[in-house]
């Protein structure tokens, strides 16, 4: 009878399953249009090219002798796990392994929870011009590329011609190069990423916090809870959920530390503090001194993929454990 009685509950799921996408096919299918360029670009563009992983574990491959590109990969010798013991045998890996971790870490402790405070700080003021004028100043960088960006702060660091340096020269200070030293330039990246990316996350947390049970604030103030206890047990356990989620995307591109962004304030003056993965990577591509290394690039993109993949899923399984949410 149980085995009898668990067949048919799985058909039962299975028909509202489909049902449930007739459904929504039939009420929103208008809306699924809209799917389609990203489903398109996603496939083109991270999909397709995860075929390319092959040459991580293949000799580097002749692209540019070869009838073609495919050809030239299929063609190269099949050497297993020796670009991974090639690339952390080297020294320039593990130092830019270690910059990668350094900074990601940096920029979850010091720049995530100030997007949450700011949040909480507009949601309690009280006048609408003030707080709309706020909320778009600080959304407006967001927009800008790290080309620019770094145009501006590169500018306005400059340690010879730079308005920072200007004013610390006029108080009697010594000049600093930021940029270019390997004491301070962690500190640039930080705070190009707190200004870049505030007002983003700002706008989602007071989304959440818009969301929440207004009964429940009131509930609270009725009990005499002070501001700060409305905060501590009403608003912040409302959006925990929505903190969970940014926290696990954050930690997923933690292997990362923001390519472009390091890219662009890049030079050889800080290689000991701000070569990460990515530029490390980059350099074995473009700067090799014959045939660009794709291989061992690929290999440590790879390795790039597989730790962040650890990352997210480890960070959601904690998160639905302890917050009972998730992005899956």
């Amino acid at each position: 009878m149980e085995l009898k009685e668990v067949r048919i509950l799985k058909k039962v799921n299975q028909r509202t399953g489909k049902e449930s996408f007739r459904t929504q096919m039939k009420q929103h299918g208008n809306l699924f249009i809209f799917y389609i360029p990203a489903v398109v670009f996603a496939i083109l563009f991270s999909y397709i090219p995860m075929a390319g992983l092959i040459m991580a574990f293949k000799a580097n491959p002749n692209l540019l002798g070869s009838s073609s590109a495919v050809r030239g990969i299929l063609d190269a010798k099949w050497v297993g796990f020796d670009n991974f013991i090639k690339i952390f045998s080297k020294q320039e890996v593990i130092n830019a392994l270690c910059n990668t971790l350094i900074i990601s870490t940096l920029k979850i402790v010091i720049v995530f929870p100030i997007p949450i405070a700011l949040a909480i700080l507009i949601n309690e003021m009280r006048g609408k011009v003030v707080r709309k004028s706020l909320e778009v100043s600080m959304y407006i960088p967001y927009f800008l590329s790290w080309a620019t960006i770094g145009g501006i702060f590169i500018a306005l660091l400059n340690k010879d011609t730079g308005f920072v340096n200007n004013v610390l020269a006029y108080f009697g200070h010594d000049r600093v190069g930021f940029v270019t030293s390997n004491d301070t330039f962690r500190s640039v990246i930080v705070t190009t990423t707190a200004w870049k990316d505030i007002g983003w996350s700002t706008i989602t947390y007071m989304a959440a916090i818009t969301a929440l049970d207004r009964n429940q604030i009131e509930a609270a103030k009725i009990d005499g809870a002070s501001k700060w206890q409305q905060i501590r047990y009403v608003t912040l356990p409302g959006i925990m959920p929505v903190i969970a989620v940014m926290l696990i995307l954050r930690i997923g591109s933690i292997m990362n530390a923001g390519f472009e962004q390091v890219f662009v304030f890049y030079s050889p003056y800080i290689q000991a503090s701000g070569d990460i993965l990515g530029t490390y990577t980059y350099r074995l591509v473009r700067e090799a001194a014959l045939i660009p290394q794709y291989a061992l690039s690929t290999a440590v993109g790879f390795f790039n993929s597989v730790v962040a993949l650890i990352l997210v899923v480890g960070g959601n399984f904690i998160s639905k454990k302890f917050f009972n949410r998730g992005i899956w």
